[in-house]
């Protein structure tokens, strides 16, 4: 399927300032700022930042948040779940049964105040049907509410070998629930789909699947004030015959036979059922998984990882004033991590004020060493206008 490679920015000194080092990020990440890149100038932009209380078997890409119908704020953890009633500046935390967690990773918060999740196997020839539950009592019990048949074929039309849920649950912010599935062939390359499966009645029924791109996979959605939803997309896949010979090299890659790995961006103007081409939007190979979250002027952020540099791994975050159509020369630094890349998850509260969660490491770059060193930071800030 086609994609648009002709990206606003190159992302890879947004600002006109080379990338901060590691000991001017870290002493950021430590700090009550965030620093901004802009018109040739980098400067501290004050937050308010808050050290959530920590949980074991957690990994920088475990990082999820959603918003309740009274402003409520939870971020589930492997272990925990982390409730905030301020916005973000102060939390508790209870322990998660294990019971609860065989029910899905993510959680989403429905306007009627009840948690969804989706449990699927995964895997090779995983077909069984994915199961939707439903808690009224902020995750302590759970009940069955429908089965989802995510047994379709590829794009190509022959049966997938692979099943995968890396995208998971969105939650848009008029409570349409969207699934994404994410089917491959074997070898990937032979074929590969991701699909999305809506709902509009809180997780009763499902429509879908509908394909949402073919070699895709991470991101996240978000509604815009439009009503188009917009969405971002990891672009990761194989050479194909078709290529040119020098694309790698173009797309500066680190991963022979792998010209891309790159956030796209794309929109649905029907709720998700068809989406449009999806359209570049970081520069850099290894700025792969980015999350995006919408102010009510039309402005949209995404916050994205950058793995291999320039510059030390961490959260970047992108600005547009178009809803996703073209973006500013212009970045901030949002956290620091010794790991490769960290992952965030943002929700707009009360005077659009971003509340953004982003999952750090010291300890390393091996998922042995991050598995139960990683802490996750609740980040409350704004765009600078200038």
């Amino acid at each position: 399927m086609k994609v648009i490679t002709e990206p606003s920015v190159q992302t890879d000194r947004l600002g006109g300032v080379d990338v901060p080092s590691a000991e001017v990020l870290k002493e950021m990440h430590e700090g009550q700022y965030i620093l901004r890149a802009a018109q040739g100038k980098l400067a501290e932009v004050p937050v308010e930042k808050v050290l959530l209380p920590h949980s074991d078997d957690m990994n920088p890409q475990g990082t999820q948040v959603d918003v309740g119908p009274y402003g409520t704020v939870y971020v589930r953890q492997s272990e925990i779940l982390c409730k905030s009633t301020d916005g973000g500046r102060t939390w508790t935390a209870r322990s998660i049964t294990p019971a609860a967690n065989s029910v899905g990773w993510r959680w989403k918060l429905l306007r009627a105040n009840t948690f969804i999740s989706i449990s699927c196997s995964t895997g090779q020839n995983a077909r069984a049907p994915a199961i939707v539950w439903a808690s009224h009592d902020e995750g302590e019990t759970w009940t069955k509410r429908a089965e989802i048949p995510a047994d379709m074929d590829l794009p190509t039309g022959r049966p997938y070998t692979e099943r995968y849920v890396h995208r998971g649950l969105n939650r848009l912010e008029n409570d349409t629930l969207l699934w994404a599935v994410d089917i491959r062939d074997t070898p990937p390359i032979e074929g590969h789909g991701l699909f999305i499966f809506r709902s509009i009645n809180g997780g009763h029924t499902w429509d879908g699947p509908h394909l949402m791109h073919d070699f895709g996979s991470e991101g996240g959605s978000t509604m815009l004030p439009s009503g188009r939803i917009f969405a971002t997309l990891r672009y990761q896949r194989e050479s194909l015959p078709s290529d040119s010979s020098d694309l790698e090299r173009r797309n500066r890659s680190i991963s022979p036979g792998s010209p891309w790995k790159n956030v796209f961006v794309l929109d649905s103007e029907d709720g998700g059922v068809t989406w449009s081409v999806p359209r570049q939007l970081t520069t850099v190979f290894g700025q792969t998984f980015g999350y995006p979250a919408a102010l009510s002027n039309g402005t949209v952020i995404v916050i994205h990882d950058t793995r291999y540099g320039p510059g030390p791994p961490g959260s970047r975050a992108m600005i547009s004033h178009d809803e996703g159509q073209t973006w500013l020369d212009e970045v901030y630094y949002l956290d620091y991590t010794t790991f490769t890349g960290s992952y965030t998850a943002s929700v707009v509260i009360d005077d659009d004020t971003i509340l953004t969660i982003a999952g750090s490491s010291q300890a390393g770059n091996g998922w042995d060493l991050v598995k139960n060193n990683t802490d996750m930071y609740a980040i409350r800030w704004k765009p600078v206008k200038d």
